[in-house]
């Protein structure tokens, strides 16, 4: 899922998953709050996940695996739920 996770990204950010690394900052990848919201917004629609409303601030991401750590986890709810 972490590919997955991570193409969605770089086709927000309009670059190829392989420039994007784990420990980069949102600050470093240049992502403002409008563009966290539309990868907020595209991992749910992608993989059938929501995000908890207190996980919609940016500041719960230090970095980018943060992101995709909580992502990966939804996505392992969702499916225990199901």
């Amino acid at each position: 899922m972490e590919n997955e996770i991570l193409r969605i990204v770089a086709d927000i950010l309009e670059r190829s998953p392989e420039e994007l690394h784990l420990d980069q900052t949102f600050e470093e990848l240049e992502i403002d709050s409008i563009l966290f919201i539309r990868m907020v917004v595209q991992c749910e629609t992608t993989l059938s996940i929501q995000f908890e409303d207190e996980m919609l601030l940016m500041s719960r991401f230090p970095v980018l695996g943060d992101f995709v750590h909580y992502v990966e986890q939804r996505g392992k709810d969702r499916g225990d739920a199901g």
